[in-house]
């Protein structure tokens, strides 16, 4: 399973996405000194209660699912097909965070007047969706030397 170049790039995507869970993903900088940070679940005020005060649930579940399905992408090598299916889904599911994340702090710019400096989990998403069509391409290039190897018998 890890020995396959295609296992270590949906490994290094899994991780890649989970960063995005742990870290912030930009810091929202407002008129006179108010800032706020802008994790997975939402934008929180900058400090240590960190009340919520734009909710990003949406997000949130596809920053969520994301790694899970890149996880049973990993382990299902021996269905070549569905793994090559999961990969297309889960690329879509990284564009539609790109899109959600930029989203958010659009709408935080316009509700709360603060400027955005994203920080590097912002990047993640297309990072992992290049690991992922990496990862795409490996199956396929797999799935292509199986079946020609079956018509040579």
């Amino acid at each position: 399973m890890i020995q396959r170049v295609q296992s270590v790039y949906l490994f290094f995507s899994v991780i890649s996405m989970a960063l995005m869970l742990v870290f912030p993903i930009a810091k929202l900088i407002g008129p006179g000194e108010i800032s706020y940070e802008y994790l997975f679940y939402g934008i929180t005020t900058a400090g240590d209660q960190g009340e919520v005060v734009l909710s990003s649930i949406p997000l949130a579940c596809l920053l969520a699912a994301i790694p899970l399905v890149s996880l049973t992408t990993l382990f299902l090598f021996r269905y070549r097909i569905l793994q090559i299916r999961l990969c297309v889904f889960n690329i879509l599911l990284m564009i539609g965070a790109l899109i959600l994340t930029w989203y958010y702090t659009y709408l935080a710019g316009k509700t709360l007047n603060v400027e955005a400096l994203f920080s590097f989990p912002a990047i993640m998403p297309l990072v992992a969706a290049i690991l992922s069509y990496l990862a795409f391409r490996g199956i396929r290039r797999d799935e292509l030397l199986i079946r020609s190897v079956d018509r040579i018998r």
